[in-house]
């Protein structure tokens, strides 16, 4: 017997060993948790929106639809990277700060934490502990910043610990006339009352270009089931305007539910684009806001959800994921208003971009408001650095106002005087994820 058992351990050892060194080859799958939060205002904290200046320091007097912020983990054995998708206009450095505090514990940190807007313009205000943000959109409020930020913290740690083995598929497809570029030099565009366009808008000129290309990526569980969708797509939140005094996800929440009542159970996440001068196609017709807001999120879900099954595998390996903060001048001009140099060189100084690689994607994450044309320009360079599916995901961490193109800057306009950082913001960007793409892209 005792022979035996001798002739026996050997055997055992090497089957032992195979299991040890096949081990970091299971652990390198892609693993995937997904959770979401409500960050809907509650009537009592009276909270104004950012969005539109003629709404000012008012407080929202309802809701219309929930406010969610959506979340997704991913693992890959090695890294992991939390992504969140809110209801709001705009992320702001108090409530970005927030999140990454209650996340220390968990192993994350400012370089793998990506929290985005989706910028409905009908999301919650008095996010911001900034004197000229609090004198148009109402005093700071840490408490409903807190609250926001806890349930947030608290969807990524539920996302986390309910990460199980996943496959991730993506498609890419075009949604034509939902979205037209509302710097026509036609000036067909509304940008204050209507935030329609006249029958003058003309799709064939040159400088009205736009971005049509939604993208979907579709996570699975082992049951070849999705578990979590994250669709891509450059257009403002604009469908409801400064007369809405409602908060709403704007078209973005429609979109939201149409989805979860197609894949029931699927967490549901949004990333704009570079939809700095791209406006949702609302005409001079029959049809009002809310129903605009139903039409255009509808238009965006058919999309997807056409999108789902001809989706394709792609490689999810490696995950990673940078951030880099780059000293800025500013021109002493906000939003049209003439601050000063030395005002703003301590509020806004500086810019701060993220990189993330999953896989075959790339996600060049800025905290702008860009122009098309800055746009393309980014995602064409990062194809040069090896980028197989790369994605400009605006409106990420925290808000730095517009982008617009070095061309942009002759006619003027709402998206050039919202631009801090003057003419060269636009190369300093593009410049800046290129390296980003490189860095993360190396072999």
């Amino acid at each position: 017997m005792k022979g035996n058992m001798l002739k026996v351990i050997p055997a055992l050892l090497v089957i032992l060993f195979t299991l040890l060194i096949s081990l970091p080859a299971l652990a390198a799958g892609l693993s995937a948790g997904s959770a979401s939060a409500d960050i809907t205002p509650e009537p009592n904290e009276k909270l104004p929106s950012f969005g539109y200046l003629p709404r000012g320091s008012k407080p929202m007097k309802g809701v219309h639809d929930r406010l969610y912020c959506d979340t997704l983990v991913l693992a890959d054995g090695q890294a992991q990277l939390a992504i969140a998708t809110c209801d709001m206009t705009m992320i702001t450095p108090e409530f970005r700060n927030k999140i990454l505090a209650g996340l220390t514990a968990e192993g994350f940190n400012t370089n793998n934490v990506l929290i985005t807007a989706s910028h409905t313009h009908s999301g919650p205000g008095s996010m911001i502990n900034n004197p000229i943000f609090n004198i148009l959109f109402g005093r700071y409020n840490d408490k409903y910043t807190q609250r926001a930020a806890d349930a947030v913290v608290a969807a990524i740690r539920e996302a986390k610990n309910g990460m199980k083995p996943s496959t991730l598929w993506l498609a890419q497809g075009r949604l034509e006339d939902v979205v037209r570029n509302r710097r026509d030099p036609a000036r067909s565009y509304d940008y204050v009352k209507t935030r329609r366009f006249k029958d003058t808008y003309d799709p064939k000129n040159p400088k009205n270009d736009t971005d049509p290309v939604l993208t979907v990526m579709r996570f699975d569980g082992e049951d070849g089931k999705p578990m979590a969708i994250l669709y891509h797509f450059a257009m403002h939140g604009t469908v409801l305007g400064s007369d809405n005094w409602e908060f709403s996800a704007d078209w973005i929440g429609a979109a939201r539910k149409k989805l979860q009542a197609a894949y029931p159970g699927a967490g549901v996440l949004y990333f704009n684009g570079a939809e700095g001068d791209q406006a949702p196609t609302m005409l001079y017709d029959q049809n009002t806001d809310w129903q605009y807001v139903e039409i255009i999120g509808g238009k965006v879900a058919d999309g997807v959800i056409g999108l789902m099954d001809k989706a394709a595998a792609v490689n999810t390996a490696p995950i990673r994921s940078a951030q880099i903060t780059r000293p800025m001048e500013p021109t002493g001009t906000v939003a049209g208003y003439k601050l000063g140099k030395s005002l703003l060189r301590r509020w806004l100084p500086d810019m701060t971009l993220m990189g993330v690689r999953i896989g075959d994607i790339g996600l060049m994450c800025c905290p702008v408001e860009m122009v098309n044309a800055v746009g393309i320009t980014i995602n064409d360079g990062a194809r040069v650095q090896g980028v197989k599916y790369p994605l400009v995901v605006g409106l990420a961490n925290v808000y730095r106002f517009y982008t617009a193109a070095p061309e942009d800057w002759e006619e003027g306009g709402m998206e050039v005087d919202g631009t801090v950082f003057g003419i060269t913001e636009a190369a300093v960007i593009v410049g800046e994820q290129q390296m980003l793409m490189r860095r993360l892209f190396a072999n």
